[in-house]
């Protein structure tokens, strides 16, 4: 395979993408970008309670007999993964959701209940988290100040 040209993409290359105007700056149709962080958050408010599916069966349950017994921490270390993958998987959305929020430069309040909802799946399952979900100050009321927009720093349309 032969190396990859580090130069930057010419613009002409992506002379019929939807996202560029004429003049070669970022666009972006901050409807659309609403729209599907709507619908990442409603998909999102249905899976904290998946967690109640997760837990695990007792060792008695696996029997008493030698086999059964040298494959409960098997069985114990695979659910663990499950619990954990759910867990990262929850705060990837989440993540995403406030990326999209931010692309389209627009908070929605809802986003402080869904942290603390994930908050409490990873207190039930004892997940030690792997980043920190609480940006929000639950008692705030406003939003905070817009960021520039991380694909268009300066903030055109």
């Amino acid at each position: 395979m032969p190396p990859a040209d580090p130069a930057p993409v010419p613009l002409s290359a992506y002379r019929d993408w939807p996202g560029l105007d004429p003049s070669g700056h970022v666009t972006m149709d901050r409807h659309q970008v609403k729209v599907l962080a709507a619908r990442l958050t409603k998909h999102l408010e249905d899976l904290p309670s998946a967690d109640e599916q997760l837990r695990p069966a007792s060792e008695a349950a696996y029997g008493a007999w030698d086999a059964a017994q040298r494959f409960y921490p098997s069985a114990r270390s695979g659910h663990e993964t499950l619990v954990d993958q759910h867990s990262r998987f929850l705060r990837a959305m989440l993540d995403m959701i406030k990326k999209l929020h931010r692309s389209a430069q627009t908070y929605d309040a809802a986003e402080a209940e869904l942290e603390r909802r994930i908050a409490a799946v990873d207190k039930r399952l004892h997940v030690v988290p792997t980043s920190d979900l609480f940006q929000h100050s639950p008692d705030s009321s406003s939003p905070p100040a817009a960021p520039p927009n991380a694909l268009n720093p300066d903030g055109r349309r």
